[in-house]
């Protein structure tokens, strides 16, 4: 009997405070520092040496052909669902192509909502 006034007791007191979580995606919630999200490139700064593609752990950056990117003419495509986000492509880049954004929206119901597409800035 003990232990059924305890959990009463817990449950009554949970009731009363203030929720641990929030209603997300209602609520929006600012991402900490150092937090590594959605990545980006920027076209104009990929000079296509591939050296993301190849140090990434999980292979998930492959190399395609795109002629907006010289001299190479090859830009890396990411495989977002093999990406474990350490953020080495991005520590690599010579150019500082790749970065790892603070954007934790990572969903969506729509394809088109989390297919990443290439900035051209």
């Amino acid at each position: 009997m003990k232990i059924w006034g305890r959990a009463y007791k817990e449950a009554v007191k949970r009731l009363t405070e203030k929720p641990y979580t929030i209603h997300y995606p209602f609520v929006d919630v600012k991402a900490f520092k150092g937090y590594r999200g959605r990545i980006s490139l920027q076209i104009n700064k990929c000079i296509g040496c591939g050296l993301c593609s190849r140090v990434c752990p999980a292979n998930a950056i492959e190399m395609v052909p795109d002629e907006r990117v010289k001299p190479a003419g090859k830009r890396p495509h990411f495989k977002l669902p093999e990406c474990c986000y350490c953020a080495l492509c991005a520590e690599y880049c010579p150019k500082e192509a790749i970065e790892l954004t603070t954007d934790y929206h990572l969903y969506g119901f729509k394809k088109e909502d989390v297919v990443a597409e290439v900035k051209s800035e």
